[in-house]
């Protein structure tokens, strides 16, 4: 009788486990795939697919992201939809901080480009 008292006990645990794990919802993969593909179709005609074409003034959107407070801001002049926002900010974020680094050899200057 005990026996099966456990036995009833592990199985009541384990469904217990079970049912809460599979209520949870499960976290989106953070890629940036979506983003990157809405970032291609809609925004690489200027700056290229990595952000990294310079602009008439001598700046690139990389750098302008980079050293905005509020990057995601900058991106709602041309992306009205706040999904497509974060969905592009997902994709730009890794290249957003690889231009910060130094060591990076990141082309990603907000700052026009003087002739010398």
């Amino acid at each position: 009788m005990k026996r099966v008292v456990k036995v009833a006990l592990f199985v009541a645990v384990i469904s217990l486990t079970l049912a809460a794990v599979a209520q949870q919802p499960s976290k989106p993969a953070n890629n940036g795939e979506p983003g990157k593909n809405i970032f291609v179709s809609r925004c690489a005609k200027c700056h290229d697919a990595d952000a990294s074409r310079k602009l008439p003034d001598g700046t690139n959107l990389l750098g302008r992201l980079a050293k905005s407070s509020d990057p995601k801001a900058l991106l709602a002049g041309r992306l009205k939809d706040q999904h497509e926002r974060d969905a592009v900010m997902l994709y730009l974020q890794p290249l957003i901080e690889r231009s910060r680094t130094p060591e990076s050899g990141g082309h990603a200057s907000a700052e026009p480009q003087r002739p010398r």
